[in-house]
């Protein structure tokens, strides 16, 4: 694992978050943090479906009302996302190690169909109501927000460069 840099990413559709995987997948990368492009697009196929199709839970609903319905406008206004803890249920149960070209296709995928998702989000386990619109854009910033700890292979020579 290299250092915590972080890149800042900041996706407003589906396709620029399929761009920026294919130029992954073609230059390679260095991850920052703990996991890889597999594991990240594991994690992010788990809450892009599970937008649209539920999740099977839902915090409670003061929660909801409350304090994550403020997190979830704030990340909206500022588009930025902090790091926090992963829910077991959401973590990627793929091992370290090479890339599974299957999983990333599947996030791909996930994508596609998000792109298209005309709603309803009902019974979302971490909002009361969510525009799906609003939802899209989060799944995109949150993307980002992961992607952000892979530098990708031509990082170094960009920087040199400019």
């Amino acid at each position: 694992m290299a250092s915590t840099q972080k890149r800042s990413l900041d996706f407003h559709s589906g396709d620029e978050v399929i761009a920026e995987i294919q130029h992954l997948r073609s230059v390679g990368y260095t991850k920052t943090k703990n996991w890889n492009l597999t594991q990240i697009c594991e994690h992010l196929t788990a809450t892009t479906v599970g937008g649209m199709d539920g999740f099977g839970f839902r915090m409670p609903w003061i929660l909801r009302a409350t304090i994550i319905k403020w997190i979830f406008h704030r990340m909206l206004r500022t588009r930025k996302m902090s790091s926090g803890p992963t829910m077991d249920r959401l973590k990627p149960k793929t091992e370290s190690g090479p890339d599974d070209d299957a999983i990333i296709d599947q996030f791909i995928a996930a994508i596609e169909r998000a792109k298209a998702f005309e709603g309803p989000i009902e019974k979302y386990p971490f909002l009361n109501e969510i525009k799906v619109h609003d939802w899209q854009q989060f799944m995109w910033m949150h993307a980002g927000h992961h992607l952000g700890f892979l530098l990708p292979g031509d990082h170094v020579e960009d920087e040199i460069s400019t």
